[in-house]
């Protein structure tokens, strides 16, 4: 056989299509079956579409600038659904994602138009092909909730939303304490509490304030909300047993008229907006209602008694002629007319000391109704909480029922924080930390300074007046709770 006859022979064999350009992504190449890194440019990464964040990540400027500087120093996982062309965000990340195609269009930089990410296998198997979906979006919550702060709404929802697919996964419909287990057995503990007051947000409250809610409501002020519908619905019943129906029209009414303008939304506008329709309903006197459904003015009428009835009003009698005295020479003009001093202005900060969970009348009585290790721990944990939230780390304050504890705790608060760059959180969380006997490192202990209560700039104090006082509260009630502690020592000792 000549050397013709062999080349010829395969020149008709490599032209005989063995490749199939035809064929798709997937039939070309198999994807790995283990964690790999790979190189993908933007055109093969999309977003993850169940994402639970819906609004903009408030540190999104932030992130932005500091990838245009730096690059991408942590690419987000990756991974792909079965039949799909495409590469989507594994857990966390598609801010990251949004912010490079946004570099790539302004600058055409190469190194925001390919990545090297970590390719992660998809969980889902043939059988059970959700399970792929439920490892993305609890990955998503929980990268969030480190890395980006979710919203309650949208914690809320994206819950509601891993509840769908555990119920088609398991093929039945999950309780909320069964709901709460597969969560935690999967990565992301959640308490069933916390679920049940995310349902029911997102029945009563969603569809009256989305705006309100969307803009960042949190956790405190929703379950203010709800204390208030369940105490309201309770004395509606009191009065009309049977007819829910109106109530939950009623409580819509009145929720509803606060949508519009979040920046001003405030609770106690709609319960007295509520109040005012149930006492037109049911024909009862409002400052009933108001004493049944407020907490504070149960709390001043436990303390103080009901508001006394003004005396009847008696014209006073002739005065009897006094004896001539003589007095000091008054030092001012004003007392040698006989003008009486200026009564002081009221005080405004009642309204101010109302705001939050733990509302703040006095930063240092105590009354004796409350005097108690178990009623002091639960105001301290309202008030750290109050405090935490003030400065966007409620997340680091957890509930601590602890007979030696002080009502609540404090979780690390790394660099890696969205919060951690602002210097009132680090001081904040600080001071939380301080309270808790924490041993400080010389960063954080360098944060919170006797001068920050008094420092000052061109937008103002450094604390607000609130955090100000409330954290005086605190000091304050863990200091009666670290008395109570040491007394039952001493009598234990005896």
């Amino acid at each position: 056989m000549s050397a013709n006859v062999l080349t010829t022979e395969w020149k008709d064999r490599l032209l005989q299509g063995n490749f199939d350009r035809g064929r798709s992504p997937d039939e070309r190449f198999a994807d790995p079956l283990i964690e790999t890194s790979m190189i993908v440019t933007l055109e093969q990464l999309r977003p993850y579409d169940l994402n639970p964040r819906l609004m903009r990540n408030p540190s999104y400027d932030d992130i932005k600038e500091s990838i245009r500087r730096r690059g991408l120093d942590t690419p987000p996982p990756i991974t792909r659904r079965p039949n799909q062309d495409y590469y989507i965000v594994a857990n966390g990340g598609n801010t990251r994602l949004s912010i490079l195609n946004e570099l790539w269009r302004e600058t055409h930089d190469e190194r925001f138009w390919r990545i090297q990410c970590l390719y992660k296998p998809w969980a889902g198997t043939s059988d059970q092909p959700m399970l792929g979906e439920l490892r993305c979006l609890i990955g998503h919550l929980a990268e969030n909730d480190m890395h980006g702060k979710l919203s309650f709404i949208e914690r809320a929802l994206g819950i509601n939303k891993a509840r769908e697919l555990y119920q088609q996964v398991e093929k039945c419909q999950l309780s909320q304490r069964e709901l709460a287990e597969h969560l935690k057995n999967d990565g992301y503990p959640i308490n069933q509490s916390h679920i049940s007051r995310m349902e029911q947000a997102l029945e009563y409250l969603l569809p009256c304030i989305p705006e309100v809610l969307y803009a960042g409501m949190g956790r405190s002020q929703v379950e203010k909300l709800l204390s208030l519908r369940a105490a309201s619905l309770h004395l509606w019943q009191r009065h009309e047993a049977e007819d829910t129906g109106s109530f939950d029209n009623l409580f819509s009414s009145a929720l509803s008229l606060f949508n519009e303008q979040p920046e001003d939304f405030a609770i106690e506008r709609v319960q007295d907006e509520l109040l005012g329709l149930m006492s037109q309903e049911l024909n009862v006197d409002y400052n009933l209602l108001l004493l049944d459904v407020d907490p504070s003015e149960q709390k001043r009428q436990a303390v103080l008694g009901p508001t006394p009835e003004p005396p009847p009003y008696i014209p006073p009698e002739e005065p009897e002629p006094r004896p001539v005295t003589r007095r000091r020479k008054p030092e001012t003009e004003e007392e040698e007319i006989g003008t009486p001093a200026p009564l002081p202005e009221p005080e405004e900060a009642p309204s101010l000391l109302c705001e939050g969970t733990e509302p703040v009348t006095d930063i240092w009585r105590i009354p004796q109704l409350w005097d108690t290790t178990e009623s002091l721990r639960s105001a301290s944990d309202r008030l750290a909480w109050d405090l935490a939230e003030h400065y966007a780390i409620d997340d680091r304050v957890i509930s601590d029922a602890n007979e030696n504890g002080i009502g609540f705790r404090v979780m690390p608060f790394a660099s890696d924080h969205p919060m951690f760059t602002r210097p009132q959180s680090r001081a904040c969380w600080a001071l939380l930390a301080a309270l808790n006997e924490i041993p400080l490192s010389e960063d954080l202990a360098s944060a919170l300074t006797p001068g920050l209560f008094l420092q000052r700039d061109a937008d103002g104090f450094f604390f607000s007046n609130l955090f100000l006082i409330k954290a005086f509260r605190l000091i304050r009630i863990v200091r009666r709770i670290k008395e109570f502690q040491q007394e039952a020592q001493h009598a234990a000792d005896d």
